[in-house]
């Protein structure tokens, strides 16, 4: 039996540039991102908030953990420019999961 490696996401939901993000870690993104679209279809479903913009992925819990503590640490523009950096158009990247 192959032994599972375990997986870390570090991850940013956003709707556009100069709006809230949620910066967060998740160790089974999909399921996360599956959750939160469900929270907003129950309690915001007139507004489509949480478009999955940015992710990183670890196999150390403790370097996504650092590394999710860095990107809060920074302020907004220095989050955007990350986005920017592998997502100029902000879309949707749940998809490519």
């Amino acid at each position: 039996m192959q032994e599972k490696h375990p997986h870390y996401f570090v991850y940013i939901f956003g709707e556009q540039p100069g709006s809230d993000v949620q910066i967060g870690i998740a160790d089974n993104l999909q399921q996360h991102v599956d959750q939160v679209r469900l929270n907003d279809e129950t309690v915001n479903s007139h507004i489509q908030r949480h478009k999955l913009v940015y992710y990183e992925h670890y196999e150390q819990e403790e370097v996504a953990l650092n590394r999710e503590r860095q990107i809060k640490s920074g302020d907004n523009n220095s989050t955007y420019s990350l986005i920017a950096s592998m997502n100029p158009n902000w879309l949707d990247l749940s998809d490519t999961l």
